[in-house]
C-alpha cells in the first residue's frame, strides 16, 4: 500500500515523528535480507528553488502489490525548525520524475505516468492543485521552463514520417526495419495546448538530441546537444552544441569539436556557455572535461584543466563568474568550483559519495549523500563557505536503524606498480580469528568507481557470512586519465591481476578462507573463470556480448569496442573466426551461475560453453527489468548458488 498523502486523516508532522520514534526504538540485531528491497528507498533529482528556501526531490520506492517500482515528489524547507520536515507532494503507485521549478517558484513541472504513459504535469505549490499539460503519443524525456514561465521545452523520441519503399510488398512492411526514431525538441505553452516542433536542422538531417535542453536567459533560443542518430553511418562521432531559435530558422552551431560535446548550461547573464566534452582519442578511457565559451562559441577554453577527473552536473553561480560541478575522486565524490582564470577549488572534502547537484542564487546547494553508514540522505550546504552539511531528509533511517550492519573498511594494496584502492564489508559481529568466505564483487557493466558508500547488496551478502570486496582496478574512472587508460593493451588482463592481488591481500590478513573464494560480475567474472581455478563458485550477471555492443554505441566507443571485441573472456583472439564456444571454453572449470536479462544470446552462449565442458552450471532468466521482485530474485539466486 502507498503511504498516506499530505491531505489524509493522519497528520504529516505526527507521521514523521512516529517514523523517527520507530527508528530510534526498533531493536537492533536484525540482519539484512533480500526482502529488505521492498522497504528500501532512494532519493534522486534534488532541485532547490532560486531563493534557496525550498527543495523538491524524487523518492523512489517498491510496491509489492503489482510488483512495480514507484516514485513520488517530496519537498522540504531549508529553514531549520519544526517546519523543516519533508512533505509529500504527490502520492500514488506510479512514477513521478524530473521535477523543475517554475521561474517564480510557485509551480513545479514534472513527468508522471499516473495515467498510463509518461506525460508532463504541473503542480501549484500554494493550492496543491495538479493538472496534466500534455497528451503525447511519444512520451516526453525531459522538461524545462522558459525564463518567463510561459512555455515548457521538452524532448521526445519521434520517428520521422517516411513513405514506404516502392520495392517492398505490403505484407513485409510491418517486418521491415525502419530508421531509428530521433529525439526531437518541442515547445508547449505552460497553460497547455499544441506542442510546436523546433527542428534542429533540415527535417532530413541526421541529428539526434542528447540530454536536456537549456533555455538562454533571454528566452529566444534553446541550447541542445545533438549528434547523429544511432543507426547513422557516423553515429559514433561526437555531438555538438546548437542554439535553436524560437523564431525558427536553421540552428546555430556553437561548438566544433572532434569529441562529443554535451550538457550545455548558459550563465545567468547569458554571456557565457559551459558544457562537458571529451577529446577524440584512440584509447579506452578519456576524462570528461569542463569547457566554457562566449555565447557565440568564441574563445572556448577548458576550465579546471588541472583537475584530471570526470566532470558532471555543471551549475553557474548567480553572478556568472564561477562554475560548480561534481567529480568522482578516489572512492569519493566532491563539489568543485572553477573560475575563468583556470583555477579550481575543492568545495567538499568528506569521504562520501554525492548524487545530484542543484544550486540556488544565494549559494546554497543540495545533493544526495551516501556514506558507509547512511543511504540516500538529502543534504544542504553553502558553496562559498566551509560549513557542515545540514541533513534535510533521510530515506532509509528507520530501516538502517533496525538492522545490524557489517563494518566497512577501506584497503589499499600494490599491483602492477600502482596502488589499488578497495573497500570490504565485513559480516556483523566480525571476528578476525575466524575464517570467512570471500565474495569478490566486480562492478563492470559498465565499469564504475566504488567507494565507501552504503551498498545494500554487499550488506546482504555480509549478513550471510561473506567478506565482500569491491576494488577499483586499473581502468576504473575516478583516478585520472592515465589510470583509466592503463588497460589499453590487456583488457581484460591487467585489471583482473589487480583484483587477484586484492584477494591475496585479504588472505594474508588471516580471516579469509582461500578455499572459499567466489566472484560475481560481468566481463571480468567471465574472464576469471577462463583464467583461474581459484574460485569455488562464480556468478556472471550480464551478457558480455550485449555489453560490448552497448559500449560500441557510446559516443566514444568505436575505438574501445574495436580493442575489446578481440579479447572476449572465453575467446582466443587468434582463433576468433572459429566461433566455437567449446574451443573458447577450454579452461572452464569453475561452477558458474549465469544470470540473463530474458532472452540473452550472450548469456546462453556462455552457458552452453560451460555445459560442453561438463562444468557445473545453471542459467537463470530473470525476466522483465524494472520489477522489484527481479532484484530480489537475483540476490536469492546468487546466495543459493554461492552457499550450495
Amino acid at each position: 500500500m502507498c503511504e498516506t498523502g499530505p491531505f489524509g486523516a493522519f497528520p504529516l508532522r505526527s507521521a514523521h515523528c512516529l517514523l523517527f520514534f520507530v527508528a530510534a526504538c526498533a531493536p537492533a540485531g536484525q540482519q539484512f535480507t533480500p526482502g529488505d528491497w521492498w522497504d528500501f528507498r532512494d532519493i534522486s533529482a534534488p532541485r532547490i528553488n532560486a531563493e534557496g528556501t525550498s527543495v523538491v526531490y524524487v523518492e523512489s520506492w517498491n510496491l509489492r502489490d503489482g510488483d512495480r517500482a514507484c516514485s513520488n515528489l517530496w519537498t522540504v524547507s531549508t529553514a531549520p525548525g519544526v517546519d523543516a520536515a519533508p512533505r509529500r507532494l504527490t502520492d500514488g503507485p506510479w512514477r513521478d520524475t524530473s521535477p523543475a521549478w517554475s521561474p517564480d517558484g510557485a509551480s513545479l513541472a514534472y513527468l508522471s505516468d499516473r495515467d498510463g504513459t509518461p506525460q508532463i504535469w504541473e503542480r501549484r505549490l500554494g493550492s496543491g492543485a495538479g493538472r496534466r499539460i500534455t497528451n503525447l503519443e511519444a512520451p516526453p524525456l525531459t522538461v524545462a521552463w522558459s525564463p518567463d514561465g510561459a512555455s515548457l521545452a521538452f524532448t521526445a523520441r519521434l520517428a520521422a514520417p517516411r513513405p514506404p519503399p516502392a520495392w517492398a510488398p505490403a505484407a513485409i512492411l510491418p517486418l521491415l526495419r525502419r530508421p531509428a526514431a530521433r529525439v526531437r525538441l518541442f515547445v508547449i505553452p505552460a497553460a497547455g495546448g499544441t506542442p510546436r516542433a523546433l527542428p534542429l536542422a533540415d527535417p532530413d538531417a541526421d541529428l539526434d538530441i542528447r540530454g536536456e535542453p537549456a533555455w538562454m536567459p533571454e528566452g529566444q533560443a534553446i541550447l541542445v546537444s545533438a549528434g547523429a542518430p544511432p543507426d547513422a553511418a557516423h553515429a559514433l562521432e561526437g555531438g555538438e552544441i546548437y542554439a535553436v531559435r524560437m523564431a525558427g530558422g536553421a540552428p546555430r552551431q556553437i561548438t566544433r569539436h572532434a569529441g562529443p560535446d554535451e550538457a550545455p548550461v548558459p550563465s545567468p547573464d547569458g554571456r557565457r556557455i559551459a558544457w562537458l566534452a571529451r577529446e577524440s582519442k584512440t584509447q579506452s578511457y578519456v576524462t570528461t572535461k569542463l569547457y566554457a565559451a562566449n555565447a557565440d562559441g568564441s574563445r572556448a577554453k577548458v576550465l579546471a584543466g588541472v583537475l584530471d577527473r570526470d566532470v558532471s552536473l555543471v551549475q553557474w553561480s548567480n553572478e556568472s563568474r564561477t562554475v560548480y560541478f561534481l567529480a568522482d575522486d578516489r572512492g569519493a565524490t566532491h563539489v568543485y568550483a572553477a573560475r575563468n582564470d583556470g583555477s579550481v577549488r575543492q568545495v567538499t572534502k568528506e569521504a562520501e559519495r554525492l548524487r545530484g547537484f542543484s544550486l540556488a542564487d544565494n549559494g546554497r546547494a543540495v545533493t544526495v549523500r551516501e556514506t558507509s553508514g547512511a543511504s540516500a540522505e538529502l543534504v544542504m550546504f553553502p558553496v562559498d563557505l566551509p560549513a557542515k552539511p545540514v541533513k534535510l531528509a533521510a530515506a532509509n533511517a528507520a530501516l538502517l536503524a533496525s538492522r545490524d550492519a557489517g563494518a566497512v573498511e577501506e584497503i589499499q594494496y600494490a599491483s602492477g606498480g600502482k596502488t589499488i584502492q578497495g573497500w570490504i564489508v565485513k559480516p556483523p559481529a566480525f571476528d578476525a580469528a575466524r575464517k570467512y568466505p570471500l565474495l569478490l564483487e566486480v562492478d563492470d557493466a559498465p565499469r564504475r568507481m566504488c567507494g565507501g558508500e552504503f551498498r545494500l547488496r554487499a550488506q546482504i551478502f555480509a549478513a550471510r557470512g561473506f567478506v565482500v570486496l569491491c576494488a577499483n582496478p586499473r581502468g576504473t574512472p575516478g583516478y585520472g586519465e592515465e589510470f583509466g587508460n592503463l588497460i589499453r593493451s590487456r583488457f581484460p588482463g591487467d585489471d583482473f591481476d589487480d583484483l587477484m592481488r586484492g584477494v591475496d591481500h585479504l588472505i594474508a590478513k588471516g580471516y579469509v578462507d582461500p578455499t572459499r573464494l567466489s566472484i560475481s560480475g560481468g566481463l571480468l567474472a567471465a574472464w576469471a573463470i577462463g583464467h583461474t581455478d581459484r574460485f569455488r563458485a562464480a556468478v556472471v550477471r550480464h551478457a558480455v556480448a550485449d555489453w560490448v555492443t552497448d559500449v560500441a554505441r557510446a559516443p566514444d566507443g568505436i575505438q574501445r569496442a574495436a580493442a575489446w571485441m578481440g579479447a572476449m573472456p572465453w575467446e582466443d583472439p587468434q582463433q576468433y573466426v572459429q566461433h566455437s564456444p567449446v574451443y573458447f571454453a577450454g579452461n572452464f572449470h569453475t561452477p558458474t551461475l549465469v544470470l540473463a536479462d530474458g532472452a540473452d544470446p550472450g548469456a546462453e552462449e556462455l552457458y552452453f560453453a560451460l555445459q560442453a565442458r561438463r562444468v557445473d552450471a545453471a542459467l537463470v532468466q530473470l525476466g522483465e527489468e524494472g520489477r522489484p521482485s527481479r532484484v530480489i530474485l537475483e540476490w536469492e539466486a546468487m546466495l543459493g548458488w554461492l552457499e550450495k
